[in-house]
C-alpha cells in the first residue's frame, strides 16, 4: 500500500477510534480530545482547568504492524505526560509481536531512551533522556521500574476497522435510537449522521492546526440534532454538506449516457450544471427512499404514485407539441404529500427525476421527451 495511502488509513482508523471510545465512555464527568496529549484523551471534566486530577486515560491508536521502535516511542510520549495517577491504552490492529512485559522488551525501549543523548532535541527519545537519565544518579535503574510500573496501568485491544464500526453502530442504535420503533434503516442513517458531525468538527479543528475536544454537552448536541433529523416521522439533511460530498459522483454520473435520468435532462437542459444539480437531487431522495422504503413500501409507494400522477395531469394539460422543457417544468412545480420530509425542491424534483430512471416499473416511469428527436 503507498506510502500516502496507508497514512490516510491510520488516519481514518483513529478517527473512528475516537468516535467508538466517546460512545463507549459517554458520561457527564468526560471530555475526550482528539491529538492532544496522545492520539486521544479521556479526561475527567475538571481537567478543563489547571488542576491537576486522577482518572485520566490516554489512548495510542495504531493501524498497521507496530516495530519495536514505535512502542519504544509510545511509551516515551506516555512517560512526557504529566499527570499524576495517569492510565494508558492502546488499541491496535494488529496482535504486538512482542510480549511488552518481558524484560528483553523493557530493556531494549530503556536502551532506546539512553540513545536520545545523540538524537534531535524534538525527538521523543531526546526529551525522555534528558527528563529521567541526564544527570541523574542510577538513572536507568530507574527508568525501567518507571516503565515496568507505567505498563502494569495499559490495557491493549486488538480491534478490526470493521469491528470498531459495527460496535459503534450496535451501541449507537441501542442507546441513542430507542425512539425509531418502525424504521429500522433510520437507525443506521442517524448512525451515519452522527459520525459525519463528528468528521466535521474533527476537519475544522485540524485546519486550524488544534486539538479537537469534544465535552459531553457537545457531544450530546449533536445527539440531540440527529435525533430531531432523522426518525419515524422526519428526515431532514444538510443539503449544502450533500451538496459538497455528492457532486463529485453526479459529475462522473454526467459524463455517460447510461442513464436515462441523464439521458431525460440533457432533453430538457443540455447545461451540464442544470443536469449536475438535479442529479443531486435525486440522490437527495434516493437517501431518503432508501430509508423508509425497507420497513414502509405504502409510504414511497403512495409518495411514487402522487408523483407520476401529477406528471400525467400536466402531459394532459399541455398542447401536443409541449416540449421537453415545459413537461419538466409543470411537473415540477406540482407539490408531492412529502410528510416525512421537507416538502422542498429537493426531494420534490428528486422524486421526479427518479421515476425518469431505466429500472422504474413502466406504469410510473416519467418521460420529458423522446430520446431520437
Amino acid at each position: 500500500m503507498p506510502g500516502g495511502i496507508t497514512a490516510q488509513y491510520g488516519f481514518l482508523y483513529q478517527r473512528y477510534v475516537f468516535i467508538k471510545l466517546a460512545l463507549d465512555y459517554a458520561g457527564m464527568d468526560k471530555f475526550f480530545v482528539y491529538e492532544g496529549a496522545d492520539d486521544i484523551d479521556i479526561s475527567e471534566e475538571q481537567r478543563i482547568s489547571s488542576i491537576k486530577v486522577s482518572g485520566n486515560t490516554y489512548a495510542q491508536v495504531k493501524s498497521g504492524a507496530v516495530s519495536r521502535e514505535c512502542w519504544a516511542k509510545v511509551i516515551g510520549n506516555w512517560l512526557l505526560i504529566d499527570d499524576p495517577e495517569p492510565s494508558y491504552k492502546i488499541i491496535l490492529e494488529n496482535e504486538l509481536a512482542f510480549d511488552i512485559m518481558s524484560a528483553e522488551v523493557i530493556n531494549a525501549v530503556c536502551e532506546y531512551f539512553v540513545d536520545g543523548a545523540t538524537k534531535v532535541s524534538t525527538s521523543i527519545s531526546n526529551k525522555v533522556y534528558k527528563k529521567y537519565i541526564e544527570g541523574k544518579a542510577e538513572s536507568v535503574d530507574n527508568l525501567k521500574a518507571l516503565v515496568t510500573d507505567l505498563l502494569t496501568r495499559v490495557s491493549c485491544d486488538v480491534l478490526g476497522l470493521d469491528s470498531i464500526m459495527q460496535s459503534i453502530e450496535d451501541t449507537f442504535k441501542s442507546v441513542y435510537c430507542q425512539d425509531i420503533k418502525v424504521y429500522e434503516m433510520a437507525k443506521v442513517c442517524r448512525c451515519e449522521r452522527f459520525i459525519d458531525y463528528i468528521n466535521a468538527v474533527i476537519d475544522d479543528a485540524i485546519g486550524k492546526k488544534k486539538s479537537y475536544t469534544l465535552r459531553f454537552v457537545d457531544f450530546m448536541d449533536i445527539i440531540h440534532k440527529v435525533s430531531s433529523e432523522i426518525s419515524d416521522r422526519k428526515y431532514t439533511i444538510d443539503i449544502g454538506e450533500m451538496k459538497k460530498r455528492k457532486k463529485t459522483e453526479a459529475e462522473r454520473l454526467l459524463s455517460s449516457d447510461s442513464l436515462r435520468e441523464v439521458r431525460q435532462l440533457r432533453l430538457v437542459n443540455s447545461n451540464s450544471g442544470f443536469i449536475v444539480n438535479e442529479l443531486l437531487k435525486e440522490m437527495l431522495y434516493r437517501d431518503f427512499r432508501e430509508v423508509y422504503s425497507s420497513s414502509d413500501t405504502t409510504l414511497i409507494s403512495n409518495i411514487e404514485e402522487t408523483a407520476h400522477s401529477n406528471f400525467e395531469d400536466v402531459i394532459y394539460g399541455l398542447p401536443e407539441e409541449a416540449g421537453p422543457k415545459q413537461k419538466f417544468d409543470a411537473t415540477v412545480s406540482k407539490d408531492i404529500p412529502l410528510s416525512i420530509v421537507n416538502n422542498s425542491p429537493m426531494y420534490r424534483n428528486g422524486c421526479y427525476i427518479f421515476l425518469t430512471a431505466e429500472n422504474t416499473d413502466e406504469s410510473k416511469q416519467i418521460t420529458w421527451g423522446e430520446e431520437n428527436e
